[in-house]
């Protein structure tokens, strides 16, 4: 295995390629894809530093052989409380991520970065990338939540973006709790806007023929054609560890791959590089090489997560006596719910998700608001201390200002009335979870019309000051969001793509 594994290395990284994506995330998925739809004849390379967590790299862990990868899916879905899915992974890998076999996610502090000030923070170490943890929730962001200067084509995008990731709000069926569920929601949490009621959750997948597990999306349902090696020109390298961009004036003409296994280091020449790395290791690649816009690691945002459970009671449901959800095979959930923001008379978000097994029928409740952005939460890179990988270290800069405080408190109030419609809920059954752990952190290589020194890349994601340079993924996102984010960041990629293909010629 081994030895397969540097002979591709080699033979990848022995030619130059008109595009080379770094990560392998959803985001990184979307816009391989879309530029192949739309030039097939381009040689694609996308770099990924993790291996495959299951026999089908890219797919989603619920899909995967084995109930214990299942079980890991269940854990970090089991309230929607990702923290404790993290922190578990955690104690399995030990603190050599060199060894090629090590993959998970982990929290960011875990490299030896400073993460104080946002403890819940962590990074993908597999195929993937958190694209093969993920909820799926897919809901769609509203009024300020998308950028002014792109409106004008947002909604084209969202539609892209929305059929890259197969969403659908009918994952599941035949629970007859859910339509008490949701009305009892829209009773409690009104909303004057009908299509921002509470409803089913959107979510990325496809049910099965048969009446199966809902078939959740991962990124090689996005992109095959990157993971099942079916276009010759068309490849993913994994293990491998993008460490420096090289660039003269306005181009960048080659990446730095370090083979994890040996530690040895190649140019890889390219026509147009996209660094969809995350939110963290982005502007972290960006400062390794050198690129320093004014903006880059600034605006570090994410919504604040209040977190908690109801025990749902059938009587205050009005669901006669007996009847009971019908749990699919290796499917953890029976139901999943939204109550959308409706701006800035209510910027609250819930993400709900009923399960009914042996501990009993519950709904975990995160409820999500957003917080101010500030240009002084941020990301610090050090020209003189490295992590364990031997990028730059990085310090998080993050604190709630006093309005978002005053937000996370009316939330608690929000939360607190939704889980009243529905059963038995106390006060101590909810908990604000600690800065980063929704992993929906936003803005660290923002977009922006303009550059003014508060964004790092124009509308179609291209760096200030480079001809061939794109950033994509959440930390692209410029606006502070109440929803869930990988939406949001598949269709700002969609445009990326499309700016991406004619950069390609040499």
């Amino acid at each position: 295995m081994k030895e397969k594994f540097h002979l591709q290395f080699d033979k990848l990284t022995s030619r130059g390629w008109d595009l080379v994506i770094v990560g392998s995330g959803p985001v990184g998925a979307a816009i391989a894809h879309e530029a192949h739809r739309a030039a097939p004849q381009l040689s694609i390379l996308a770099i990924e530093s993790g291996r495959g967590m299951s026999a089908n790299e890219g797919e989603h862990l619920v899909e995967a052989d084995g109930d214990a990868l299942r079980v890991s899916f269940e854990t970090l879905m089991r309230r929607a409380r990702q923290i404790e899915y993290v922190k578990q992974a955690s104690s399995s890998l030990g603190h050599d991520i060199w060894t090629p076999g090590s993959v998970g996610i982990f929290p960011a502090a875990f490299l030896g970065h400073d993460f104080t000030e946002f403890p819940g923070a962590s990074i993908s170490w597999n195929v993937g990338g958190m694209g093969v943890h993920w909820a799926a929730a897919c809901p769609w962001p509203y009024s300020d939540e998308i950028p002014a200067f792109i409106q004008a084509t947002f909604g084209q995008d969202l539609r892209e973006a929305n059929r890259l990731l197969r969403v659908t709000s009918h994952a599941f069926h035949g629970n007859p709790f859910q339509q008490p569920i949701i009305d009892a929601l829209r009773d409690a949490i009104p909303s004057p806007d009908p299509d921002r009621r509470a409803q089913n959750m959107p979510l990325a997948g496809v049910n099965r023929p048969g009446g199966g597990a809902f078939a959740r999306t991962g990124p090689r349902d996005i992109a095959p054609e990157l993971f099942d090696e079916s276009v010759p020109h068309v490849a993913l390298l994994t293990g491998t560890l993008v460490s420096r961009l090289v660039h003269a004036g306005r181009r960048v003409t080659a990446v730095v791959a370090r083979d994890i296994a040996s530690g040895s280091e190649v140019e890889v020449r390219a026509n147009a590089v996209v660094v969809a790395a995350d939110t963290l290791r982005t502007p972290q690649l960006l400062w390794a090489s050198g690129i320093r816009p004014n903006a880059l690691g600034l605006y570090l945002n994410e919504h604040a997560t209040v977190d908690g459970e109801v025990i749902l009671d059938a009587k205050t449901l009005g669901v006669p006596a007996g009847k009971r959800p019908i749990p699919q095979v290796n499917e953890p959930f029976v139901g999943a719910y939204w109550s959308p923001s409706i701006g800035e008379a209510r910027p609250t978000h819930g993400q709900m998700m009923e399960r009914f097994n042996e501990s009993g029928h519950r709904l975990g409740m995160s409820w999500y608001t957003r917080t101010d952005l500030q240009r002084e939460n941020r990301l610090e890179f050090s020209d003189h201390r490295v992590d364990a990988t031997g990028m730059p270290l990085m310090t998080a800069r993050f604190a709630y200002s006093d309005n978002d405080l005053e937000s996370i408190e009316m939330l608690k109030g929000v939360q607190r009335r939704a889980a009243l419609s529905l059963g038995d809920f106390h006060p101590g059954d909810s908990e604000t979870l600690a800065p980063g752990s929704s992993l929906h952190y936003t803005g660290t290589v923002r977009l922006g019309d303009t550059d003014d020194g508060t964004s790092v890349a124009a509308p179609d994601g291209r760096v200030w000051g480079f001809a061939n340079l794109f950033v994509a993924g959440n930390g692209a996102i410029p606006t502070a969001l109440t929803c869930n984010s990988t939406l949001t960041a598949i269709a700002l990629g969609v445009r990326t793509a499309r700016a991406v293909v004619p950069c390609t010629d040499a």
